[in-house]
């Protein structure tokens, strides 16, 4: 579609990165056109572009021409005309999300990928047969993604995020109190979605329960534990898998631990240096996957199977997606971070 209307798109490309995040959250398609003082036309910013710079770095206050594609795909308005298919096709085999239209390297209006609300028939699969043992005394009686924050259970949240982004095949994974889980989708009438349940027999990880879903049918599965609360959204990270052509994809987060004392350094054995306090920085794992069918058709044993199993075992390490995420993501697997959860209601929506 073509968008004149094009103000909330414009960026200058001296705005920050963590600006430009904010503001994309809340277009559609996602996507940023960054220009000088001049309003000429610099580049795009899309949220790939966004993920690229976090795997290398996490400072969000540099400004954003230091990140963006200064090579888009352009044109004028008289090769748009002429050429109206091609940039269609573009748009579609390049996963690009608008073309700028320029005039005097000045953009006038914007062919935009169309965004139309549809369905997305890509599973996800939460993992809630966990018995929540670092949740005890709140998990004696009830599972884990029951746990409420604010009034509403773990799971509920988890769900919630699905329906708004118009996903609608949901598999669930129980074992402890597994039936609390199902009467809880049952009595909201599975919340209109088309919902399947894996019955654990046994504890199987945080993988094992893969081996037995009907597999027929499925391209890709999106993973998540059933103790992530997340502001993300789903769809980024299943889009960056699929456009990289990865077998499973992670989601990560940069995670900053500092060492409370000053930590000795050596060299073959002898003294170098003593460094105060350093911060050491690490990609954490936040319990967020995807995974393709040709991985999938691989984890057909049912044992106890962790994920980080599933992962490592992987022979081809390129197939394995870094998808670095920036949004608020919390992990309520112990009893401190549901405190700060329920204290913090503003990061759980």
């Amino acid at each position: 579609m073509i968008k004149k209307n094009i103000s909330k798109f414009i960026i200058n490309n001296d705005l920050s990165i963590k600006r430009a995040i904010l503001k994309m959250n809340k277009l559609n398609p996602p996507i940023l056109f960054s220009v000088n003082k001049k309003k000429i036309f610099i580049g795009t910013l899309t949220d790939g572009d966004i993920r690229r710079y976090l795997l290398k770095n996490n400072d969000l206050t540099i400004p954003v021409k230091k990140i963006i594609n200064k090579k888009p795909l352009t044109c004028n308005i008289n090769s748009f005309i002429k050429k109206k298919n091609f940039y269609e096709e573009s748009l579609k085999t390049r996963y690009l999300k608008g073309i700028p239209i320029l005039k005097s390297k000045k953009i006038i209006s914007l062919f935009l990928a169309d965004t139309f609300d549809s369905k997305n028939y890509t599973p996800i699969m939460i993992m809630a047969g966990g018995k929540g043992k670092r949740l005890l005394p709140y998990t004696k009686y009830i599972p884990k993604p029951l746990v409420k924050i604010n009034k509403t259970p773990i799971i509920h949240l988890i769900v919630k995020k699905i329906l708004n982004e118009n996903f609608i095949n949901v598999i669930v994974s129980i074992n402890y109190y597994g039936n609390q889980i199902k009467n809880f989708f049952n009595i909201n009438d599975n919340f209109g979605l088309k919902v399947k349940f894996i019955e654990e027999n046994k504890s199987l990880g945080t993988a094992g329960s893969l081996s037995l879903i009907d597999k027929k049918g499925i391209e890709n599965l999106i993973v998540i534990n059933a103790d992530i609360v997340t502001e993300l959204r789903f769809e980024k990270i299943l889009n960056y898998h699929t456009e990289n052509k990865f077998d499973l994809t992670i989601g990560c987060m940069n995670y900053n631990h500092q060492i409370p004392f000053g930590v000795v350094k050596r060299i073959k054995k002898k003294f170098h240096m003593i460094e105060e306090k350093p911060t050491i920085k690490s990609f954490v794992n936040t319990g967020i996957y995807v995974i393709n069918k040709k991985l999938l058709k691989k984890i057909n044993v049912t044992k106890f199977l962790r994920m980080t199993d599933v992962i490592n075992n992987i022979v081809d390490k390129k197939k394995v997606g870094i998808f670095p995420m920036h949004e608020e993501w919390i992990d309520i697997g112990n009893k401190e971070n549901l405190l700060k959860a329920r204290k913090n209601q503003k990061k759980i929506k």
